[in-house]
Formats: structure tokens, sequence, C-alpha cells
């Protein structure tokens, strides 16, 4: 008999490991790769499941967005863990937004609903595959970065929040989720609390951070680089111009027919539909 109860109560946990492992944690304590692995898998009925509000969407997410760069002319931002392409979607649609959006994320296929999708904005967007841990751009890149309901999941939040904060110029406006519901307990080291965020965020020469209410799942988090702003705004420069080597950090890239060719060493990394593979 005990025999039998050991086994269920081993089931039991099995089946309650697996339950946070793959739809509490969405694979974020597995690494990076079952991340996006479960992403791919639902990458076609990923808004289906999600329900997105494109109203709210607009009045929350794009409105603020550009009422922070109303006086940036041709924004370059950077849309980190873009997923479906949700905030270049937002942006892009707003008549008054007349910048540049680069997506990326490391779930391909996510990549490619998001081009799917963004197909009416050719020549306005550039999606990157590759780890929000080390972003392929030089310092002080971005008027503006965003990270939308994605922080929890990647291998150090620590280091992408810093990331982001690097690529951002001085004055750039920032933007990044954090999960507040109950599941947060149950994400130890992933989701924080609000005064814990607040001075990750600090840390990384963020200023102005103010916390907006948003969904039951989680809250905005607004803030801005320290230093002086520029009304010149970045959105006008090609993909070579933007991007970076990740395997040499050179900044000598030049487009070629499907691809990106880095002069210093050589690497070419593959673009197909507007999706560059840096990945390696």
């Amino acid at each position: 008999m005990w025999v039998w109860l050991l086994l269920g109560t081993l089931v039991l946990l099995l089946g309650l490991f697996v339950y946070w492992a793959f739809f509490i944690t969405e694979g974020a304590y597995l690494g990076p790769r079952i991340v996006a692995w479960t992403y791919d898998l639902t990458a076609r009925r990923y808004e289906r499941i999600k329900r997105f509000n494109p109203s709210d969407d607009a009045w929350l997410l794009a409105g603020p967005m550009l009422q922070a760069l109303d006086e940036v002319d041709c924004p370059l931002v950077l849309d980190v863990a873009t997923g479906t392409g949700r905030m270049p979607r937002t942006l892009l649609k707003r008549p008054l937004f007349r910048g540049t959006v680069i997506g990326l994320d490391l779930s391909y296929k996510m990549l490619q609903q998001a081009n799917d999708k963004l197909c009416d904005r050719a020549g306005r967007y550039t999606l990157i595959w590759r780890d929000a841990q080390h972003l392929p751009f030089p310092d002080q890149t971005f008027d503006a970065v965003s990270c939308v309901e994605a922080l929890e999941f990647m291998p150090s939040p620590r280091r992408v929040l810093n990331e982001m904060a690097r690529v951002l110029r001085p004055g750039g406006v920032f933007l990044v989720t954090n999960r507040v519901n109950w599941e947060r307990k149950l994400m130890p080291g992933k989701a924080f609390t609000n005064a814990r965020l607040r001075a990750m965020l600090q840390e990384t020469g963020l200023v102005q951070i103010e916390f907006r209410p948003w969904q039951v799942y989680y809250d905005l988090i607004w803030a801005c680089k320290a230093g002086c702003p520029s009304r010149l705004g970045r959105g006008t420069r090609g993909r070579a111009e933007i991007l970076q080597c990740p395997h040499c950090q050179s900044l000598s890239l030049i487009e070629a027919p499907n691809s990106l060719h880095c002069l210093s060493c050589r690497r070419a990394y593959p673009v197909k539909n507007d999706i560059c593979a840096m990945t390696s």
C-alpha cells in the first residue's frame, strides 16, 4: 500500500513541477533555448491565447511612448523580446511616429509571425534573431528601448536591464514591465518587488522611474537614462550602421544579398524576410 502511496506522491510532485516549469515560468529556469522552444510551439496561436487589445496598446503603450519622444525627430526604437511584433505594430500604426523600430527575439517562429504582421510597414522595421543578454548594438544607439511581458523569462533579468540601459542614449526613453500577480512569488530571482526593481534600474543609470498599474499580471515601468537629451533622432540609419558583429564586436558590417557581412572577422549573418539571424 505504501508503495502506491509513494508512487502517487511522486507523480503528483512531477506534475506540479512540469506545471511550474512550463506553464508558470515558461521554461525560464531551464535555459533560453527551452524558453524559445516553448514560444516556437505556440507562435501561430500566441495572439489568440493572449487576446491582446490593440486599442489598449495604442492608448497605454504607444501613446506614452510617443509623448515621451515628442521632441525627437525620426526616433530609433528597440523592442527586446518583441515576439509577434506587438510594440512595433502599435508604434508604426501611429501617423505621428516617423521613426524606425528594431525588434529582437530568440524565438524564430515568433519573429516570422511578427514579419507577417508588419509586412505592410516594410523599410521601417528590422527583426533580429538574438538572445537579449548580449544585444548586438553599440553603446547609446537607441532613442527608446522596451521589453514588454518578457523580463521574468530571461536567464538573467539584471543583465538584460543592463544591456537595455547600455544601448539607450542619454535622455532616452525606457519601458519595461514587472510581474505583480501572485505567481511572482513562484519566480524567485526572475520577478521582483517594486522596491527591488527600482533599485536595479537606478543602478543602471536610469532616472525619473515611474510605476504605473497596467494589468492583473503586470505593471508598466517608465524611466529615462540620465544625461542630456537630443532632438536628433537616429531612425534614418540602415541596419548595417546600427548593428555590431556579435563575434568580434566590430562595427564594420556591410549589406550583401540576403546577408550582412563583417569586414573584420569575415562572418556572415543571413537575412531572410527582414529577419537577421545573429545567433552566432
